[in-house]
């Protein structure tokens, strides 16, 4: 049972008077009379178990742990020096009694994503989970991601989480963890992060909500393999490369799922959603699994 009387108290002691007044849109003051009274109004406590849901997670968490004996294949695609963060992170989700992983370093991303995802096909993998170079990831170590990601107030339950088993639990096709451009303002990078309204959502901070998106970055995505298996019976002859090619013969694959659509679309994540989105399969964004994007710096939600 929620003792919903007592539970302000929790988050005066953890994070101070100043920090709850700023989590539920009122000044220290009126913070402190409501303390000083035991009266906090119920919308306030909504606010901040909507920022640290901690004690709803005690009593249902946030996630469950996947099936025993779910293969997964851990694909890294680096077109440069990989950030030491993110294979720390790496070693920290990698479970090889479940899991396998592929690296493949090129300069063209497209290639190294084809590569990677025709490897994991020929391996029978039901799920994909992808990791760039620049991706830090909430690994199950809430003390070690904040300091990694640079995200010291982000709540435990939050930075605690595992992003793999959480992607996992929602039972979707392709779920993505939300992230920033790596500079100051850099708009959160999924279909329509520029808009006003999507940079209030992701500045928030972490919380407990799947969006459904056009498209999202893929420096943290989890993908089931029927995404790719609908994408060639749709419009395998379109994406199909000749086997004498050099992709085909160096990099081994059939399939150019992440290619350019055009000379106006940029970028591998956006083509490989729009066909994704042609073959059936809509593009989610867990805004639970915040990740850092390492640049001169780890940027996140807090940058914006």
């Amino acid at each position: 049972m929620l003792d919903l009387i007592s539970l302000p108290g929790r988050y005066l002691d953890t994070y101070g008077r100043d920090k709850v007044a700023e989590v539920v849109g009122e000044n220290a003051r009126i913070v402190a009379m409501w303390q000083k009274r035991s009266k906090f109004p119920l919308a306030a406590v909504n606010k901040l178990l909507a920022f640290d849901p901690a004690p709803l997670h005690e009593l249902k968490p946030l996630y469950t742990l996947p099936e025993p004996g779910k293969k997964l294949a851990f694909l890294i695609p680096l077109s440069g020096k990989p950030e030491p963060k993110m294979f720390d992170s790496f070693a920290k989700l990698y479970d090889k009694t479940t899991m396998d992983y592929k690296r493949v370093a090129f300069n063209n991303l497209s290639v190294a994503r084809n590569a990677l995802a025709a490897w994991a096909l020929r391996g029978g993998f039901p799920w994909f989970w992808w990791n760039d170079g620049d991706a830090v990831n909430q690994c199950g170590d809430a003390a070690w991601f904040k300091l990694a990601a640079e995200v010291p107030t982000m709540p435990d339950a939050f930075a605690g989480l595992n992003c793999i088993h959480r992607a996992l639990y929602h039972k979707k096709t392709i779920v993505s963890t939300c992230y920033v451009g790596r500079a100051d303002g850099a708009p959160p990078q999924f279909g329509g992060g520029a808009t006003n309204e999507m940079r209030l959502l992701v500045k928030r901070g972490p919380r407990n909500e799947v969006i459904e998106r056009p498209w999202a970055g893929m420096g943290g995505m989890l993908t089931h393999r029927s995404v790719f298996e609908d994408i060639i019976k749709v419009m395998g002859d379109e994406i199909r490369v000749k086997p004498e090619s050099q992709v085909a013969t160096k990099w081994k694959y059939e399939y150019a799922f992440f290619h350019p659509l055009d000379f106006e679309t940029c970028g591998d994540d956006v083509p490989f959603a729009k066909r994704a989105m042609r073959a059936g399969h809509k593009t989610y964004v867990d805004l639970a699994l915040q990740s850092g994007h390492v640049g001169d710096r780890c940027y996140t939600y807090q940058d914006l």
